[in-house]
């Protein structure tokens, strides 16, 4: 069994004669080769242009022999200039001023003409690998790229003020949603229908601010609109994976999207939503990403509670429970890769 199938076969609760494996933010700052590349390249230009997306994207493979799948390199907010708004990076994230206001003046978004990089990437990176490993597209989902673009980046903790506006503005707040799902359900799609990806992953990584009232009021109808066009334009047969972190009480609510997987983060617990749920959703994760940062001994210890987690039925993903932080240790990695690979 190849890389590929592996991956797909445990997104459709198929057998895998092992667990598969791949690791958000895989590509990018932990890998010194990584690092080299970013002191040269402005973040803009390591997303936009094809061959040093490409490249940063081969390097956790090239590296770690095992993984099943790629992830695109690329960031949540890469709409955002498109629709007349300034991002930089650097110390954090700034983005030029936002009104809800705005939003009926967006342009009539096109992926393929506005922000067409990571398909291209996507695309690229088939071309390289041929048809054995699993290729991931992604985007952020509606609620969690709008606090960004409300906070003027990352500037807001814990986006007190942008919660502020969409609780005080409700009707302005939902058009900015729906519009945003419409754009990055379109974005998504080209990932796949020009990009070829065998897979997709929504990231809402702040949905875990929310009650799940509030959820079900603002950012739910959203992310469900995303996943709709996403569904109309690249077809139902393409797994849809859902990230939110620390969204634990959210999950009654995120189960009734249209989702093929759940990716849990290192506080959910992995055995009981596979024993009450597993029939229905495949799940990703969830070793704690500071495993990544410690000895080689503890990290392994922790990958196989993960898997005894897990249990033996189809339908389980290793993944981390949140991203890698630049100083995850390379050791740790390549222990726990090992151990999935001997179990």
């Amino acid at each position: 069994m190849n890389s590929k199938e592996r991956i797909l076969n445990a997104l459709r609760l198929q057998p895998v004669d092992r667990t598969p494996v791949w690791f958000m933010r895989q590509a990018g700052r932990h890998l010194p080769e990584y690092r080299k590349i970013a002191a040269e390249h402005s973040f803009w230009e390591r997303c936009q242009d094809v061959d040093l997306c490409t490249t940063i994207t081969l390097q956790p493979l090239q590296r770690y022999k095992t993984l099943d799948a790629a992830i695109i390199f690329s960031d949540i907010l890469t709409p955002l200039p498109s629709l007349g708004y300034d991002v930089e990076y650097g110390g954090g994230i700034r983005i030029s001023d936002f009104e809800l206001s705005d939003v009926d003046d967006w342009t009539a978004f096109n992926a393929r003409k506005h922000a067409p990089w990571a398909a291209d990437g996507l695309r690229s990176v088939g071309e390289h690998l041929g048809d054995d490993v699993a290729r991931l597209g992604f985007v952020g989902s509606p609620w969690t790229i709008c606090m960004y673009l409300l906070s003027g980046g990352t500037g807001d903790k814990d986006f007190h003020n942008a919660r502020a506006k969409v609780f005080s503005n409700p009707d302005a707040a939902k058009n900015m949603f729906m519009s945003m799902g419409e754009i990055v359900g379109d974005l998504l799609a080209d990932q796949v229908v020009y990009g070829g990806a065998d897979a997709v992953q929504l990231f809402d990584t702040w949905a875990g601010l929310l009650s799940p009232t509030i959820y079900r009021e603002f950012a739910m109808p959203a992310t469900q609109r995303a996943i709709e066009v996403f569904k109309e334009k690249a077809g139902d047969d393409v797994p849809v994976i859902h990230y939110a972190k620390g969204s634990g009480h959210l999950h009654s609510q995120i189960r009734e999207l249209d989702l093929d997987a759940i990716s849990l983060d290192w506080r959910d617990d992995l055995a009981a939503n596979r024993r009450q749920f597993g029939k229905d959703f495949a799940f990703q994760g969830n070793l704690d990403p500071s495993r990544m940062h410690g000895s080689v001994e503890a990290a392994q210890t922790a990958a196989r509670r993960v898997l005894n987690a897990a249990g033996s039925e189809p339908g389980h993903i290793f993944n981390l429970g949140h991203g890698f932080a630049p100083n995850a240790r390379i050791e740790c990695v390549e222990a726990v890769l090992r151990t999935l690979t001997e179990e």
